[in-house]
């Protein structure tokens, strides 16, 4: 289920229905997350690296905070294992690429470069 709201966050047009304080409270929650792996967690932060991406003008919710949840993100982030095995199935790496050039929203950029090397460490081929 995460893996296809990612697929939705990764519209710009479409992120503005994910913008509540109820699917960003859960996704936020996910990123705690040890279910299969670290599935939900990377999804949830994937989630919410595109959905952060946009700005702070964009983050229309009073809570939670746009900075709670990126501190949140931070610490899944660094939590996970760099060789794990993961569900993958990308049709682009564009989605993830888009998110390296967030140069004001640091923690989008640690996302997408902790996605792009675990890719290249564990699917080598």
């Amino acid at each position: 289920m995460m893996g296809l709201l990612g697929n939705v966050a990764e519209v710009k047009d479409l992120r503005y229905y994910l913008m509540t304080p109820e699917y960003v409270s859960v996704f936020s929650d996910l990123l705690d997350s040890y279910s299969d792996g670290i599935e939900v967690s990377y999804n949830a932060a994937g989630v919410l690296s595109h959905m952060a991406s946009d700005g702070p003008e964009v983050w229309t919710i009073t809570y939670p905070t746009r900075e709670m949840v990126l501190r949140r993100m931070v610490v899944a982030i660094e939590r996970w294992d760099l060789g794990s095995q993961r569900n993958i199935n990308y049709r682009s790496f564009e989605p993830i690429l888009h998110l390296v050039k967030v140069y004001d929203t640091p923690e989008c950029q640690h996302w997408a470069v902790w996605a792009l090397a675990n890719l290249t460490k564990v699917y080598r081929k």
